[in-house]
């Protein structure tokens, strides 16, 4: 492994070097997070990372593993964030930093990106296909790992994007004949009880999913009403405790206008966007119209549901101008940045590991946020 040596000054306070030693990482870690959930902002964040050699995404493999916790029935605890409110989540004190990884929630992989971000996410995003079932186990791992689950359900089977599958079509939603498999996943939701941000058909304003509505024999209005179809059965099986995170693609030429699939204020909790960057641009360019004409249609909390950018000489200076946009824009309550390879999910290498550079570009930018996070 490079030798690598990190030093973070928050505020006034110098806390520690890190020098690759698993201790000394540890501590690292542990100090900052004390220091993020004692309230008070990163002021003046000073990072100075020496990484000798090249890309560490897999660097922090040195750190070790979280370990099983009892169950709450073993130890007679409550369960890991059933003191998180539905309200603390809608509007967090802090940009939420949020994750999505290839196996997430996975311990291993978030102490992959606690060690490399210097900072423990309060997000971890996954997806769920519509032949799965609700998984409380994701849940609870989110929760124990630190962060709110954020699911983001998609109405499909999975496999070859560009072939059709009728049988998920947006009406066939809306004329009850996914009933049974709503029910019993808002059932399980509802039996849960801690709070689930639920990011439903996301990307619909674009045409390379079977929910947009240019496809799968889906017709204008099937969007908004699937997604009210959704919501209400939802709320009448008493599965109070989602979070509705509707969530387009960036606006653009080749995507369709996302106001005419807006469900309406009363089914909506946060409204966001996916951004994506090959690096040519700015962050600026990549954010700031969707911003506008989302903010246009609901002022509701603003969440980036994905973010990444593909490799090469503008990585670095994009992340750096994302954490820029990010600070002048306190109505978005966090993002999920897409730690994902081409071997993961990816179209490219969207991770912020990919290079020193790009790397320390991230570090630096987070650590300059007022981050939220859970007790």
């Amino acid at each position: 492994m490079p030798n690598r040596s990190l030093l973070v000054r928050l505020g006034d306070r110098r806390v520690v070097r890190w020098t690759g030693g698993v201790l000394g990482l540890v501590v690292l870690v542990g100090l900052i997070a004390a220091f993020n959930q004692s309230g008070g902002p990163v002021d003046d964040a000073l990072v100075r990372t020496h990484l000798g050699g090249g890309p560490v995404a897999s660097a922090s493999r040195s750190a070790p593993a979280a370990q099983p916790s009892a169950s709450p029935a073993e130890s007679g605890a409550a369960a890991p964030g059933s003191q998180v409110s539905r309200s603390s989540v809608v509007h967090p004190d802090g940009l939420l930093f949020g994750i999505s990884t290839p196996s997430g929630p996975s311990a291993d992989e978030t102490a992959d990106v606690a060690a490399a971000a210097t900072r423990t996410p309060a997000v971890q995003e996954y997806f769920v296909k519509w032949d799965e079932d609700f998984d409380p186990g994701a849940v609870d791992r989110s929760y124990r790992l630190g962060a709110v689950p954020l699911l983001t359900w998609e109405p499909w089977a999975g496999g070859d994007m560009t072939a059709d599958q009728p049988k998920y079509a947006l009406r066939a939603i809306v004329d009850g004949r996914f009933d049974a498999y709503l029910t019993e996943f808002a059932h399980a939701v509802k039996a849960d009880g801690r709070v689930l941000v639920l990011r439903f058909a996301h990307e619909m304003n674009a045409h390379w999913y079977q929910w947009s509505e240019t496809r799968n024999g889906n017709r204008p209005g099937d969007y908004i009403a699937a997604w009210r179809y959704v919501h209400d059965l939802f709320r009448e099986q008493g599965a109070t405790n989602v979070v509705w995170f509707w969530c387009p693609d960036s606006v653009g030429a080749g995507v369709d206008d996302p106001a005419g699939f807006y469900p309406g204020h009363d089914y909506v909790d946060w409204i966001g966007v996916d951004v994506y960057s090959d690096g040519d641009d700015t962050a600026e360019q990549s954010l700031t119209p969707s911003y506008r004409a989302l903010r246009a249609i609901a002022d509701k909390p603003f969440f980036i549901g994905e973010v990444g950018v593909r490799p090469g000489p503008g990585k670095p200076g994009w992340t750096k101008g994302f954490f820029d946009w990010l600070a002048g824009h306190p109505e978005v309550v966090g993002f999920s940045w897409f730690q994902h390879d081409k071997a993961d999910r990816g179209r490219a290498d969207w991770r912020f590991t990919t290079s020193a550079d790009d790397q320390r570009a991230f570090v630096t930018g987070l650590l300059r946020q007022r981050l939220g996070g859970w007790p």
